[in-house]
């Protein structure tokens, strides 16, 4: 709770929007978890949407994302649930997509 509101105070002071992540931050959290994340990692995927909620006390955040993959010769639409953080380091997912 004590790094939520120490990232939030410095957000204010910065002047930075630190709210929930966009479809474009959650995007590049997990283009960063790729090393880690081996061959469960789609080099290909592409999140088309995201609806998050206003985030817990800890500051963590859970989003519906919608996504395709370049892997998928018919497109199909695919869902999923995703926790994400914003962290000293920035913003991670702490579980779905690459987390499974």
């Amino acid at each position: 709770m004590l790094l939520a509101a120490v990232l939030a105070w410095a957000c204010n002071v910065a002047g930075m929007a630190c709210g929930a992540p966009t479809t474009e931050i959650i995007q590049k959290a997990y283009e960063q978890e790729a090393p880690s994340s081996g061959v469960r990692h789609d080099k290909g995927l592409k999140i088309v949407e995201s609806t998050c909620d206003k985030g817990d006390e800890s500051g963590r955040f859970l989003c519906q994302v919608s996504f395709v993959s370049d892997d998928d010769p018919d497109k199909r639409l695919y869902f999923d649930i995703v926790s994400a953080a914003l962290t000293d380091k920035g913003w991670v997912l702490t579980s779905g997509l690459c987390k499974r």
